[in-house]
């Protein structure tokens, strides 16, 4: 049996990743992609044609007309993420929906809720860890290979355009955010970075203490545009994330062990720096991939580490049109796909709640003069409460009744 398949949103990271994922793992016979919905007629027309299947400009005369809907991919802009699931969910659908998962604690919540209330389930497009090189990260991680973590840190290269050189900068304001496709760069990328920390630290963050600056002079733009937050883990791990459009592009990973490194200053690209303890010395250590093209497409096959004792990882999309980077996408489909059809949680699922709990404590801490705060998150924090406020005020309506 396969799953049935449906994507809602159509724009650019649709057009980039999940429709031409879709269609591969359509067209290999993994899923059955049946349908896509988009409200820009032009667009739903454009892709509906472009991959063959009927499209539509209103979610429920999709879901009408294809009763046999199994799970349908949400990939609209952050503030409808909550909403747009809960309706899933309530048509008995099961639900992928886009990171963030959503834009506060209560509203991840409400999806957990409506999930369960409908009994079915939920997965988030956490991609990242997905991907062939940081699934083998995380391996290495696993096998103990870079002993005990002591400090995970992430610097996310956004470069500033064009370059200011004379600005004051300010903390968070109101409105709290421009509810736009995204929600601010600590809750965009630093949703997939946050993950990555705290799966690297492989411990659960325990405080984290932080602070955000807008630098920019437009006063249209809300959101913020470099932060700084320190991590602390249960296991004793330290995690430091930085994201910045102050400047020049800075991209910089490292996980220091007791027993290895690793020091990556291209984190998008195949190589994975490996160095590992040799009594007082450190050593390079081979690490190795195999590749072969599939119409057309260059396919990571496995990627061996060179170890004392050689650890594999091997792409389970190894014989798919897919690369390295749409391996992560295959996954999270593949993760709900599965979900539904075997009635078991997804693999990432909550660990989407987890990532926004971390941007809400960073935000928090900010707005607190920098304030430590502990977690997991016990009470609606100010920045909650203020993006609660200020979306009320945007659209005329509370951000979700049932909150209330």
């Amino acid at each position: 049996m396969k799953a049935k398949i449906a994507l809602l949103g159509c724009g650019n990271p649709a057009q980039k990743w999940h429709l031409p994922t879709l269609h591969e793992l359509a067209k290999r016979g993994a899923i059955e992609f049946v349908a896509l919905c988009d409200m820009v007629e032009a667009i739903a027309t454009a892709s509906g044609k472009q991959y063959g299947v009927p499209h539509y400009t209103n979610l429920d005369e999709m879901l009408d007309r294809h009763p046999d809907i199994l799970v349908v991919d949400i990939v609209t802009g952050d503030p409808t993420h909550h909403t747009l699931a809960c309706h899933v969910a309530e048509r008995e659908k099961h639900v992928l929906v886009e990171k963030p998962m959503a834009l506060t604690l209560p509203c991840c919540d409400l999806i957990i809720d409506t999930c369960r209330n409908n009994g079915v389930r939920f997965e988030v497009a956490e991609n990242y860890f997905r991907m062939p090189k940081q699934q083998m990260i995380l391996k290495l991680l696993g096998e103990g290979m870079l002993g005990d973590v002591l400090r995970v840190y992430f610097m996310e290269p956004k470069r500033q355009v064009p370059f200011e050189a004379h600005v004051t900068p300010s903390g968070l304001g109101r409105p709290i955010a421009g509810f736009g496709r995204t929600s601010g760069m600590c809750m965009d990328m630093g949703a997939h970075r946050l993950s990555q920390l705290r799966l690297y630290a492989q411990s659960q963050p325990t405080q984290i203490t932080a602070t955000v600056k807008k630098y920019h002079s437009d006063p249209n733009r809300v959101h913020e545009d470099w932060a700084h937050a320190m991590i602390e883990f249960a296991n004793g791990a330290t995690g430091i994330y930085e994201t910045s459009r102050l400047g020049e592009s800075q991209k910089y990973c490292q996980i220091t062990g007791t027993l290895g490194s690793m020091l990556d200053t291209d984190y998008f690209g195949p190589e994975i720096p490996l160095r590992l303890r040799h009594g007082e010395a450190w050593r390079d250590t081979p690490v190795e991939t195999e590749r072969r093209q599939i119409d057309g497409v260059d396919v990571l096959q496995r990627i061996i580490v060179h170890g004392q004792t050689p650890l594999i990882y091997e792409n389970p999309f190894r014989d798919y049109a897919i690369d390295d980077w749409s391996v992560g996408h295959a996954a999270e489909i593949m993760s709900i796909a599965n979900a539904a059809l075997h009635d078991q949680p997804a693999e990432y699922a909550l660990g989407g709640r987890k990532d926004v709990e971390m941007a809400m404590a960073l935000y928090e801490s900010s707005l607190a003069q920098s304030a430590p705060i502990q977690l997991p998150l016990k009470h609606l924090t100010n920045y909650e409460r203020q993006v609660h406020e200020d979306f009320e005020a945007k659209f005329g309506r509370k951000i979700d009744a049932r909150l209330n």
